[in-house]
C-alpha cells in the first residue's frame, strides 16, 4: 500500500514500530539471521526508514496527539489521583532517590494528590520493572487514575496538573483510558497515566503476564522491559484493523487511524516527559526526540547515563533539581 496515496502515514509509523519490537524480540538468538532471510532486513535500514516517516507524521509539530486543552491549571476534586514510582538505586552512588522524593512530594503537596514514592522491592529476585508494574497494580484500586513517573523524572513546574493532562485526553475521547507520549523512538513508559476502569485493569494485568511469562513467550528479555508489552497491546490487533488486501483500499478517501487501541491516548512529549536538552542534542542526528522547556510540566532523563555518562548525568540531576 502506497503510505501517502492511502493517506495513511500515522498508521505506517506504528508499524514501523511493531516491526521494531518484533526484530528486537529473542534478538541476541536470531538476530544474526535477519540480513540472510528472504526479506533482507536489517535494524539500521529499518531504523533510518523510521526516522523518516516520522518526520513526516509529525510535520505539525504534533502527529497524532491530542492538542492540550487549556486551561494548563485546571482541577476536577473529585477526580482521585495519584503519583507512583519505584526507586531502587544505591544511596553511596546517586542521590537519584532522594531527590526523586523530594520533587515528587513538593509536586503531590501542592495539588492534594497521594504520593507513594517505594523504595523496597515488593519481590526482590524480581527486575526493577516488574516491580514498577506491580506498585501501579497495588495502588489502582484506590484510585480514579495513576500517574505513573519514574525516579529519574522531576516536576518542574508546579503551576501545570495532572488534571489538565486528564481533561485534554477525555475532552478528545471520553473512553480514554491510558494517557502515554511517544519520544522520538516510539512510545515510551516512562511516565504515563493509567484510569482505573476494567479496560486499564486488565490491560495491565496483560502487561504484567506478557513480562512474566516464561520464556520464549515472554518480553522479559527484551531491552525496553515492560514497556514492549505496553506497546504490543496498545498496537494490536487495533493496528492491523482497516488495513485491507493488498490492491483494495480499506479507507477510500479517509486516513486510517494511528493504530492505537482507542482507550490509548496520544499526549505530546512535551506535555508529560520531556526530555533534557543535553540528551536531545546527543541523540539529535538519529531520533526525533523533544527537549524540556521552561514551562513544561516534568523532564525525564530517560536513558541519560547510558548516552551522556553517569557523572555527567548526576550532576545535571542535581541541577535540574535544584530549579524544580
Amino acid at each position: 500500500v502506497d503510505v501517502f496515496a492511502e493517506g495513511c502515514i500515522q498508521r505506517a509509523l506504528r508499524l514501523l514500530h511493531l516491526s521494531k519490537l518484533f526484530m528486537l524480540f529473542n534478538f541476541n538468538d536470531y538476530g544474526a539471521w535477519f540480513s540472510q532471510s528472504r526479506w533482507r532486513i536489517d535494524m539500521s535500514s529499518l531504523s533510518s526508514t523510521m526516522q523518516e516517516v516520522t518526520k513526516l507524521a509529525r510535520v505539525d509539530g504534533v502527529g497524532a496527539a491530542t492538542h492540550m486543552a487549556e486551561p494548563l491549571d485546571f482541577r476536577e476534586p473529585r477526580w482521585r489521583i495519584a503519583l507512583v514510582t519505584y526507586c531502587n538505586y544505591n544511596d553511596t552512588r546517586t542521590s537519584l532517590t532522594k531527590w526523586s522524593r523530594g520533587s515528587k512530594q513538593a509536586y503531590a503537596e501542592r495539588h492534594g494528590y497521594k504520593l507513594f514514592h517505594f523504595e523496597e522491592p515488593f519481590v526482590t529476585q524480581a527486575h526493577p520493572w516488574m516491580n514498577k508494574l506491580i506498585a501501579i497494580q497495588q495502588t489502582l484500586r484506590d484510585f480514579d487514575w495513576i500517574f505513573w513517573v519514574d525516579c529519574d523524572l522531576f516536576f518542574m513546574n508546579p503551576q501545570r496538573t495532572v488534571d489538565a493532562l486528564i481533561r485534554s485526553a477525555l475532552l478528545k475521547n471520553e473512553e480514554a483510558s491510558l494517557l502515554i507520549a511517544e519520544d522520538g523512538m516510539m512510545l515510551n513508559s516512562g511516565s504515563f497515566l493509567l484510569r482505573n476502569s476494567p479496560w486499564g485493569a486488565a490491560f495491565l494485568a496483560q502487561t504484567v503476564d506478557l513480562l512474566s511469562a516464561p520464556m520464549p513467550y515472554s518480553f522479559q528479555h527484551m531491552p525496553w522491559h515492560e514497556q514492549a508489552p505496553l506497546m504490543y497491546l496498545s498496537l494490536l490487533p487495533s493496528v492491523l484493523e482497516g488495513l485491507g488486501e493488498p490492491g483494495r483500499p480499506a479507507v477510500g478517501d479517509r486516513a486510517l487511524s494511528a493504530g492505537y487501541d482507542p482507550r490509548v491516548s496520544l499526549l505530546p512529549q512535551r506535555a508529560l516527559n520531556s526530555y533534557p536538552p543535553e540528551l536531545v542534542q546527543k541523540t539529535g542526528h538519529a531520533l526525533a526526540h523533544q527537549a524540556w522547556e521552561e514551562g513544561d510540566l516534568v523532564i525525564s532523563f530517560n536513558g541519560c547515563a547510558s548516552i551522556l555518562g553517569g557523572e555527567f548525568c548526576e550532576a545535571m540531576y542535581g541541577r535540574y533539581h535544584a530549579s524544580s
